[in-house]
């Protein structure tokens, strides 16, 4: 099952994620049914075999197609447990560089475009383009029915959206289900480029890294058991694309990297600093077990491993912000599946990334949030004193998802809003300029939304919520700046 939920994670998913998985509370089973699964993201627990008879994927460039393709009150603030000052979340006294009017992506400033928006219901997918309020300007932009000559392949039911902006025009969608990389026309809609990722197996991407125009990196979660066959088919690596091609150029080998007695499982990853820090599930061969977080630092120059960054008291960890401001690098991780303590492992780190080796300088457990777990798909700094994540409600949705401000200091963490379902809150993004918060619910109890929330005075004020797939009437999972 994907950990992750990356919506995308998304965050699947995010899925995510990444996007993006499926959460569990203390004592339920490491496996969740199918009937769960149907409402979740695509889970990566249930990634099947790698198929042995598979031909030789088609990584040729194909000629791109030109043609174009109510206000919610919620909830108010709550406040949660009181923290652990032991270990208080610092995200440093600087503001956070979000880029409502640019972006600091380690060296690479962007200006925001607008936001793309990721709906699947884990059998099709949709992308809608919205402007920097959360205005839909272009509804179902591109859609798993969408055909034309510049796609060898339609979109799967499970596609996530990179976790950093891009400097160059294109949006990239990261194809989890096909193992593919889509880049779209966001004037046109129009798609541009497809890039099979998957070299003879069910690769599973689950994020996209922009170096340059001609070079890129995409996280492969999965192992080919079957690898030699064709170039770069071993997985379990950072494979390094040609974006402009596009082509496969290479592979950076994470599996010496990974803890002992588990495979790395390369989740989310971001440019900071000008290096690409990618986070690892780290779990067994069977998805059993998980080990302690480890998050692996690269030097694109070289494209080797330069270290390896273990996070202490968490497992299964995936979502990362980057701090530009304070140098500060969050990690949200959801703990073992398969432990009964589930939460025990669970926790939103930060690090500082200004000092070398990096560093841990807060981290705010589980426990912080009345137990909850913390979902893997999703973590956003506010500012530069406080962090936004989101906990997993249970199967009975009670509790469901909520989203909480974690402070740096000892208040103790606050929550901002609940959904009306578990596993439905996805994707958060923050707009630091305009203090405003927007979330994919894609809950399937009420209409599924992107919830707007601005903040005010230190208070989160519901806004506005907006559908933004009314054709389709797919909930968002995933939203990125572009």
């Amino acid at each position: 099952m994907r950990h992750d939920r990356s919506f995308s994670i998304p965050v699947l998913l995010l899925g995510c994620l990444g996007l993006c998985g499926c959460g569990s509370n203390a004592g339920t089973a490491a496996r969740l049914d199918a009937a769960v699964d149907a409402k979740q993201p695509t889970p990566d627990t249930n990634v099947a075999t790698p198929d042995t008879n598979v031909v030789t994927p088609d990584t040729s460039i194909v000629s791109p197609d030109t043609s174009a393709a109510s206000q919610d009150t919620g909830a108010a603030p709550e406040t949660g447990t009181a923290l652990d000052t032991g270990a208080a979340l610092d995200t440093g006294a600087g503001a956070l560089d979000t880029g409502a009017t640019a972006l600091d992506g380690g060296g690479v400033t962007t200006s925001i475009r607008g936001i793309a928006a990721v709906h699947s219901d884990y059998q099709s997918s949709a992308v809608s383009l919205l402007d920097r309020d959360g205005n839909v300007v272009k509804d179902g932009c591109i859609n798993s029915g969408t055909g034309s000559p510049g796609l060898s392949m339609t979109l799967s039911g499970d596609v996530v959206l990179p976790s950093q902006i891009a400097a160059s025009s294109a949006i990239a969608l990261v194809d989890r289900g096909n193992s593919t990389l889509t880049w779209i026309d966001p004037t046109t809609c129009a798609p541009l480029r497809q890039l099979a990722v998957g070299t003879g197996f069910k690769a599973n991407p689950h994020d996209y890294v922009e170096l340059s125009a001609t070079k890129a990196y995409v996280t492969r979660y999965e192992k080919n058991s079957a690898a030699g066959a064709v170039a770069f088919d071993s997985g379990n690596d950072l494979l390094i694309v040609d974006p402009s091609q596009p082509k496969i150029m290479g592979r950076v080998d994470l599996t010496p990297f990974a803890p002992t007695g588990v495979l790395p499982r390369a989740d989310r990853a971001v440019l900071a600093n000008g290096k690409v820090f990618v986070a690892l599930n780290a779990s067994d061969a069977k998805y059993g077990a998980n080990a302690t977080g480890r998050i692996v630092m690269v030097d694109p120059t070289l494209d080797q491993v330069t270290s390896t960054i273990d996070l202490p008291g968490t497992k299964n960890c995936g979502a990362m912000a980057y701090v530009a401001a304070s140098e500060k690098l969050l990690v949200a991780c959801t703990g073992d599946y398969g432990d009964t303590n589930q939460a025990a492992g669970s926790a939103v780190v930060a690090l500082n990334l200004g000092v070398t080796p990096p560093v841990i300088v807060g981290q705010v457990a589980a426990s912080a949030v009345r137990g909850l777990i913390f979902s893997n798909s999703s973590v956003a700094a506010l500012d530069g004193n406080s962090a936004l994540a989101v906990t997993m409600g249970d199967f009975s949705n009670t509790p469901p998802d909520s989203l909480w401000l974690l402070p740096q200091d000892s208040t103790a963490p606050s929550k901002i809003f609940s959904s009306t379902e578990a596993y439905s809150l996805g994707a958060v993004l923050v707009d630091a300029e305009r203090n405003r918060v927007f979330v994919t619910d894609g809950t399937t109890l009420t209409p599924p939304l992107v919830r707007v929330f601005t903040r005010v005075s230190g208070a989160f004020q519901a806004t506005a919520t907006v559908n933004t797939n009314p054709t389709q009437k797919l909930p968002a999972r995933g939203l990125a700046w572009f």
